[in-house]
């Protein structure tokens, strides 16, 4: 295997930062202001959209359950730009909104909990892409300051334990880094769950921020298993 120069990836990280990494973590800096529920708050120009129903249902029919983690089916919701699609609560809110040139779609149960998905996205992919190392290596290079970002953000409404270590995973059979918390905010739903994954797609960039009590993260984990990215 040739591993990528190190004065390339580092020319090419620079560019990526400047059309795609910057945007992404000034909307960031913004959404993830944690609310009284331990969600990511919302603007007030966020709006709820409608959850589209699975494929192969007819028209006007419910959408097949496919798996239940409130308690009832799901519905397939599909991003406007067709940058994901997700299985979704039928009873669970989706809402999206655009933040300095990057979109952010919330997913969270209809009535107030602690529970929130957050899956931001920004159109664009590190230019030149030769190979898989140097998807890598960019993903490697350009995620630091990402992650500071959601990690400083959760910071300033809630007192979060762990060092917040980068680890490789994959989403939806793609490269991704994932970082893990446990935050406290003194309520009832103490201790609560923090995951923030990043990773590059082929015309998308994404962040998926996953914001819970302990109780209720597992549900969170079900619905990003039904991630997928650029379908």
């Amino acid at each position: 295997m040739v591993l990528p120069d190190a004065r390339e990836v580092d020319v090419r990280t620079k560019r990526f930062r400047g059309l795609l990494i910057l945007p992404l973590v000034v909307a960031l800096a913004g959404a993830c202001r944690t609310s009284k529920s331990g969600a990511v708050a919302s603007s007030e120009n966020s709006r709820a959209v409608a959850v589209r129903t699975t494929a192969g249902n007819a028209p006007g029919a419910a959408a097949t359950p496919k798996f239940s983690p409130a308690g009832a089916g799901s519905k397939l919701y599909t991003d406007p730009d067709d940058a994901f699609a997700v299985s979704v609560p039928a009873d669970w809110l989706v809402e999206r909104e655009e933040q300095d040139g990057a979109h952010m779609t919330v997913i969270r149960p209809a009535q107030q909990s602690a529970a929130n998905l957050s899956i931001m996205t920004i159109k664009g992919a590190p230019p030149e892409m030769d190979s898989e190392e140097m998807r890598s290596s960019m993903l490697s290079h350009s995620s630091e300051v990402v992650f500071r970002g959601w990690l400083e953000g959760l910071k300033e409404q809630a007192r979060v334990e762990g060092s917040g270590d980068v680890i490789p995973t994959r989403l939806d059979n793609v490269s991704a880094l994932r970082t893990d918390v446990t935050y406290y905010r003194g309520d009832a739903d103490d201790p609560r769950r923090g995951r923030a994954i990043y990773l590059i797609g082929d015309n998308t960039t994404f962040f998926v921020s996953l914001t819970a009590s302990s109780r209720l993260f597992s549900e969170l984990e079900e619905i990003v298993s039904t991630l997928r990215i650029e379908p």
